[in-house]
């Protein structure tokens, strides 16, 4: 009787340890597999960032980081899936220029509010677009590419999805030029690029993760690159503005996002965790090879970073009368 009595009271004391001693969802987070959305099928900066990131993330907690691919509807599948996911740091997803800022300015109606319905935790990358073209075209420059889709208007070009940095690269472009071409969607860069490559497709503003290994091996051609600079990986290239659009600039951007209401705590030591990992020599020396520029930082300079984009997007889409297809 009295090693009965003396087992309950010993139970007991071992359930009533202080809360201090109890771990906490901060301290065992993650203690099972992380879902990582991505809008984009495989093959396209998305998806390339989302696997080099969820490997690293992998390696320092020691659990999966499994990438799921949610193509379609330009990303709104993607954001309806993360938006409706449980806000427990167990589900994120890679946001992108057209999921977060663009895709409600030119659709009717996405399901998602991008400010209302996700948490930003880290900003990760941006990049260039680079336009490129199959090197059967007999144009070896971007003033040579204008006037010959001015003898041939309505030459097509390719993007995936509506509403990306690609295809708002390339209409921009196009109105920036005074030229007409015709706008061919894909369910992700890979396809369009492998067309370019087939002879199937004239032309594409194809992202640098995607495109570089296809350059190298001179599969497509390269006439110009998107952004303000030139890109380290491509120095002979000039930019847009540079061969003769003169302030033109649309470039892409890559970060991770949650469900809205996750909790701060998890929130942070996602963002630290991933400032780390892209800080890291190995991922600096990959992805500066592969076109890309490193942006990091905090959740509230994210947040402030997608706002800022919302208003500019909605603002040229507007002037330009760009609606979703």
């Amino acid at each position: 009787m009295k090693r009965l009595l003396l087992a309950l009271l010993l139970g007991g004391a071992a359930q009533a340890l202080p809360a201090h001693a109890q771990p906490t969802p901060l301290q065992s987070y993650p203690d099972r597999p992380i879902r990582l959305i991505v809008a984009s099928a495989a093959g396209g900066a998305s998806d390339i960032l989302a696997r080099s990131v969820g490997q690293k993330l992998a390696e320092a907690w020691g659990q999966p980081v499994v990438v799921d691919p949610r193509p379609g509807a330009n990303g709104n599948v993607a954001a309806l899936a993360a938006a409706r996911a449980p806000a427990d740091g167990y589900t994120l997803m890679m946001g992108t220029i057209g999921v977060m800022a663009v895709n409600p300015a030119i659709y009717r109606d996405v399901g998602y509010d991008p400010a209302r319905d996700f948490d930003p935790v880290a900003r990760l990358v941006s990049f260039s677009n680079i336009l490129v073209v199959n090197p059967s075209l007999p144009v070896r420059s971007q003033a040579e590419f204008i006037a010959h889709v001015r003898a041939h208007p309505g030459l097509g070009y390719g993007s995936p999805g509506n509403g990306g940095s690609p295809h708002l690269g390339m209409l921009v472009f196009a109105r920036m030029a005074g030229i007409q071409m015709e706008h061919i969607p894909y369910r992700g860069a890979a396809l369009a690029l492998n067309d370019i490559i087939a002879g199937n497709l004239a032309s594409a503003f194809s992202d640098p993760l995607a495109t570089l290994p296809h350059i190298r091996a001179g599969l497509v051609r390269p006439l110009a690159v998107s952004g303000t600079r030139r890109l380290a990986a491509l120095p002979e290239v000039p930019t847009v503005a540079e061969a003769g659009i003169p302030g033109y600039e649309v470039v892409g951007w890559l970060g991770i996002v949650a469900p809205h209401g996750t909790p701060r705590p998890i929130v942070q030591k996602l963002n630290t965790a991933l400032n780390g990992v892209m800080a890291e020599p190995e991922m600096v020396q990959r992805l500066t090879a592969q076109g890309a520029e490193i942006v990091t930082g905090t959740p509230e300079g994210f947040g402030g970073y997608i706002r800022g984009e919302i208003a500019r997007w909605a603002q040229i889409t507007r002037e330009a009368g760009i609606r979703a297809e």
